[in-house]
């Protein structure tokens, strides 16, 4: 730190939500003379969450799904880079620029972690090799591509069990991913098999494991039922109170040892602390997740602070709050107000929120929704599911662009191919001919 320099410099680790929105905060709180704003993340983009299966499917083109951090924010010095871990002893920051291999180095006076959270992959046996997260947009198209490519060898399967194996979608955690998961790539899958000529809309099915004894657990029950009611009208077999035991490449085993033929494995079962909390010898929480007081304080800390997915941001009653976009875009720029409050000599404010609403989508333009205590579903809550978040867009140009997707998606026919901007996984037994020649996206 340069001493007798008035001018702080905050360090914020993470360009999602909760970053992006504090950094964004912080350019219209602080002066430039006040404060120097620096944001680090491995991607020059964060991915509007909300959209991300539709993103995948095509419903919207991928690139409006996405927020450029650097169009995003003005002020704000942002760097492309991966952090390894911090140090609040020495308040440095240890990072590698994107694709390079020496470490660079960066002091604060103050350090927001908002680095949000990994899939969380239990120990179990093919979970890694056979499995497919959903967590960026990335995954979204790559299980677009799979389900085209599935379709593609289903249509040369004379065998009909085999077809079904080829085209039953597994998917693991009926939260808000999972179902909206089930819902829509199922309804995909299906509107794409009609231009098959030996693939029947029967063929194509979905099974949803859930640990607990319903889906959509943190939604009101009424309409977390009238969704399973829903799913299972249309092609997907709800298993409760199960999980996955060990996947392979062509089934998996259920918790009871039962097995499941299947070609793809979707897991959506929660999330994870990213490697960086534990690396930097941060206090956590009993499930690894860094331990914060209700201003967003790291405990035991003055200048060190965290946000969103990776952290415990206890509510009134020092219960977490849940790691929504939701919550996520409002802990940013209440964390700018502390901050400047701080900075300024002033006392920090707890954070109170409570949620306004929960939306899913259950695809075939079918959702659920509880807005303002009210609830809604069908077609109206899908209509407000778009609604709400073309209005949580950022930017109205990309709100134009999501707009127009949607509208042209009404009036015009599709051509659903794969993109060819990763590999496709070869079947078991067959040669390398069956992959994709491109490169890894």
């Amino acid at each position: 730190m340069q001493q007798g320099n008035s001018k702080k410099k905050i360090v914020i680790v993470g360009g999602g939500f909760a970053g992006a929105y504090c950094a964004q905060a912080l350019e219209k709180k602080l002066s430039t003379s006040e404060a120097e704003v620096v944001l680090l993340d491995r991607n020059n983009y964060f991915v509007f969450s909300p959209l991300l299966i539709e993103a995948g499917i095509g419903d919207v083109e991928p690139r409006h799904a996405v927020v450029s951090i650097r169009s995003f924010l003005r002020r704000t010095i942002f760097h492309m880079a991966e952090v390894e871990r911090v140090d609040p002893v020495s308040r440095q920051v240890f990072y590698r620029l994107s694709g390079g291999a020496d470490q660079h180095v960066i002091e604060y006076d103050h350090l927001v972690i908002a680095s949000g959270s990994i899939p969380r992959m239990p120990d179990v046996p093919g979970l890694i090799e056979h499995a497919h997260p959903l967590k960026s947009l990335i995954d979204a198209v790559a299980l677009r591509d799979r389900i085209i490519q599935l379709l593609e060898w289903a249509d040369a399967v004379e065998d009909p069990q085999e077809r079904q194996r080829l085209l039953h979608l597994v998917v693991v955690g009926a939260n808000y991913t999972g179902v909206e998961a089930a819902g829509e790539f199922l309804a995909f899958m299906r509107r794409v098999a009609r231009k098959f000529k030996n693939v029947q809309i029967t063929d194509c099915r979905a099974t949803l494991f859930e640990l607990s004894d319903r889906i959509l657990p943190t939604l009101d029950e009424r309409l977390a039922n009238y969704a399973a009611r829903e799913l299972s009208k249309h092609g997907t077999t709800i298993r409760l109170k199960e999980s996955l035991s060990a996947i392979e490449s062509d089934h998996c085993r259920t918790s009871t040892g039962e097995r499941v033929e299947t070609e793809t494995v979707i897991w959506c079962a929660g999330i994870a602390p990213p490697p960086l909390v534990a690396a930097s010898g941060l206090p956590t929480g009993p499930r690894g997740y860094i331990d914060c007081e209700k201003d967003f304080r790291v405990t035991g800390f003055d200048n060190l602070w965290a946000i969103g997915d990776c952290a415990l941001n206890p509510d009134k009653q020092d219960q977490p709050y849940p790691p929504t976009a939701q919550h996520a875009v409002r802990m940013g720029p209440h964390l700018a107000a502390n901050l400047a409050a701080v900075l300024r000599g002033g006392a920090t404010r707890p954070f109170r929120f409570t949620m306004l609403g929960s939306l899913a989508a259950l695809g075939g333009h079918r959702g659920v929704a509880r807005i303002f205590g009210l609830d809604f579903s069908g077609w109206t809550a899908w209509f407000l599911w778009r609604t709400v978040y073309l209005l949580k867009m950022p930017g109205w140009g990309r709100r134009l662009r999501v707009a127009v997707d949607w509208t042209l998606d009404l009036f015009c026919s599709r051509d659903d191919v794969q993109l060819g901007v990763h590999q496709i996984r070869a079947r078991q037994g067959n040669s390398a001919e069956n992959q994709s020649s491109a490169e890894e996206f």
